[in-house]
């Protein structure tokens, strides 16, 4: 078995999960042929799967949300690779199995899984997407959440300690001593009830004795974690999934994105690539050029002056449309041929029309004294 304790059942690595499978679930994936152009998303049957529904109970960013969580809480992750009869990928189902066991069989390995409903289901491992992460120790799966496990304990008991502190501070306890001497333990909890039967129906909270009893009250300072002592133990799960409080917090400067983009969602990106191109391809089909990636539009998030500074440094070497451009900058597409047209500053022009744009001809003579 490979599947660890339930990491998500603590707050702090639940938001850390949500913010990573949020962000990741904004890629694109695309099929892209040998030659870098994409096939068209209606036509092409692997990339209407992956972009626009991967089975028929998902969206692309419902499957990439869950797979990235799966991953992240369990450190592996199968998506089963649903073909039909002709070869052509009719859906990718990421699984969320009880256990999973390798089996060699017929010198092929197999994938034995166990389900809520209680069967088993076996799969041959070509048939699936393996994603891992800590891929150390095991020749197939990544390692489980273990070491995460002791920050997490310590984590929740700072954390039940503030909720005790608030009950303890919002609440009355002492000791009611009698005047009488050796009561019964019947009359004992008599005495205690009517003492607290006399707070709870006072609409002051005040209540009342008289002097056979005296209430003598207990003072608990329950100990507390400072803000230093707590944010190391928060920055300890932090650190783990490799994520800023701040980005957790939508706080971050385009400096934190930028961070947070190469250290997390880019090797993300990458590693989804390559798995679903051996995944989905043939060695053939690979060889030939195929491949799957996922892309994520990393100066969306940038400032405004970032966006423009590259919009036309971008422009004036004619690498973008209009319509990219407008993008950029969050600006709704204008499409057909004046979307299409690219951005391109006049003081980069095409070297085969230098001479003329300096005032010579085709053929490299100079028009000067040509006037009449």
């Amino acid at each position: 078995s490979t599947v660890s304790d339930n990491i998500e059942d603590n707050i702090i690595a639940k938001e850390c999960i949500h913010v990573i499978a949020t962000h990741c679930a904004k890629m694109v994936p695309r099929h892209y042929q040998q030659n870098g152009t994409i096939k068209n998303h209606i036509q092409g049957s692997i990339n209407y799967t992956l972009s626009v529904k991967p089975n028929p109970f998902m969206t692309t960013y419902d499957f990439i949300y869950k797979t990235v969580s799966l991953l992240l809480a369990q450190n592996n992750v199968f998506i089963y690779i649903d073909i039909d009869d002709r070869g052509n990928l009719r859906g990718l189902y990421p699984l969320n199995p009880l256990f999973c066991t390798l089996i060699e069989y017929d010198r092929d390995i197999w994938l034995k899984f166990q389900f809520l409903d209680g069967n088993f289901y076996y799969i041959k491992y070509d048939r699936v997407i393996h994603l891992r992460n800590f891929y150390t120790k095991h020749d197939f799966y990544g390692e489980t959440n273990e070491t995460l496990k002791s920050s997490l304990e310590t984590q929740t008991v700072a954390d039940d300690g503030i909720k005790n502190a608030i009950k303890i501070s919002a609440s009355l306890r002492g000791v009611l001593k009698a005047s009488q001497a050796m009561l019964k333990d019947k009359d004992l909890e008599s005495m205690r009830t009517k003492f607290v039967e006399s707070l709870l129906s006072s609409t002051n909270g005040i209540g009342g004795l008289d002097a056979r009893f005296d209430f003598k009250e207990i003072n608990l300072n329950p100990v507390l974690l400072d803000k230093e002592q707590l944010a190391l133990v928060n920055g300890n799960i932090f650190g783990y999934f490799m994520i800023s409080e701040d980005i957790v917090k939508s706080k971050y400067t385009a400096e934190q994105w930028d961070a947070f983009y190469e250290s997390v969602l880019e090797p993300k990106a990458i590693q989804m690539g390559q798995s679903f191109t051996n995944g989905i391809f043939s060695e053939k089909a690979i060889k030939a050029g195929h491949r799957i990636e996922f892309s994520v539009n990393r100066i969306k998030y940038a400032k405004t002056e970032t966006k423009i500074s590259l919009i036309k440094e971008a422009g004036a070497l004619g690498l973008l449309t209009v319509d990219e451009g407008r993008e950029i900058i969050d600006l709704p597409a204008i499409g057909g041929e004046e979307g299409n047209k690219r951005l391109q500053t006049l003081n980069v022009i095409n070297a085969n029309l230098a001479d003329q744009y300096q005032g010579g001809e085709k053929g490299g003579k100079s028009n000067k004294g040509n006037e009449n």
